[in-house]
Order: structure tokens, then C-alpha cells, then sequence
């Protein structure tokens, strides 16, 4: 699974310039192999446990709850990277590396908020 995990993102890289449709389809792929694969360790984490039912049921919640949350708010905040770049006059390039530093910063900031609610 490791493998694949690493190979989805590189090879949805590759084809974005070559075929863009393919991308989106790679991206949505990835996308859904991830959340698979927690969604798979969530139920491997609470297997045989007490209260096995509740407590993956809020596991799930909290997954699906942060991912909405990451791409609402990184979103956001590469928008308005973008379009604080557009109006300073500094390029599409660095636009989209801005973007990609204030969705990096939102994703991970929501993750260790995330991770502090989970041990709760």
C-alpha cells in the first residue's frame, strides 16, 4: 500500500501536463485510496476493543469532519494567496507556490487540532 500511495501523486503529476482530464481522475483516485486506507486502519485500531462501534463511528466523523474542513479552508487560503500575488503583481508561479504554502499551513494546522480532539 505504501507503494501505491507514492506512485498515485507522482504518476497524477506526470500526466497533468500531457492530459488533464487523466489527472483529475488520478487526483480523485488518490483521494479515495487514502481515505480507504484510514478509514481500513481506523477499523483495525478498534478491533476487538469495548465500545468498538462508538469509538470508530467517532474516528470516522473526526476523518471526514478535518478532510472537509482541510479543503474548504486550504481553498480559501490559496485563493486569496492568488489573488494577494495577482494584485502585487508577482506571477502565476509564484501565485501557485503561495497557494500551495498557505494549503500546506491550513492542512497542517487543522491536522494537530484534529489530532488533539481524537486523544480527547
Amino acid at each position: 500500500m505504501f507503494i501505491i500511495s507514492i506512485l498515485l501523486p507522482i504518476a497524477t503529476l506526470l500526466l497533468l501536463v500531457s492530459y488533464p482530464a487523466v489527472s483529475s481522475i488520478l487526483i480523485s483516485i488518490s483521494l479515495l485510496f487514502s481515505l480507504a486506507v484510514s478509514i481500513h486502519s481506523i477499523f483495525q485500531k478498534h478491533k476487538g476493543t469495548e465500545n468498538s462501534r462508538e469509538k470508530i463511528a467517532k474516528d470516522v466523523l473526526v476523518l471526514v469532519f478535518t478532510l472537509l474542513l482541510v479543503i474548504l479552508l486550504g481553498g480559501l487560503a490559496g485563493l486569496f494567496a492568488v489573488q494577494h500575488a495577482g494584485s502585487q503583481g508577482w506571477g502565476m508561479t509564484a501565485g501557485f507556490v503561495l497557494a500551495m504554502l498557505a494549503s500546506f499551513a491550513v492542512g497542517y494546522t487543522v491536522n494537530k487540532i484534529a489530532g488533539k480532539i481524537t486523544k480527547a
